[in-house]
């Protein structure tokens, strides 16, 4: 989580992405929405994720929820 999450109002905080996957491998991210201090750490992560796919393009959209304990 981003040191500058604490500085958002909440503990909870939602972030959408559209993820584009083609041949296995994460091919491109979008950020649909959610607080700007969470979207280069969504990009990251999505992006080592490891994908199955029959070979061709796939776009899906994932939420992620960040919260702090």
């Amino acid at each position: 989580m981003p040191a500058k999450a604490k500085d958002e109002p909440g503990d909870e905080w939602l972030v959408s992405a559209s993820i584009t996957i083609r041949s296995n491998v994460v091919t491109d991210v979008k950020i649909l929405s959610g607080p700007k201090v969470f979207h280069d750490s969504v990009r990251k992560a999505i992006r080592q994720y490891r994908c199955k796919t029959d070979g061709g393009e796939v776009v899906v959209t994932q939420v992620l929820r960040f919260k702090l304990q």
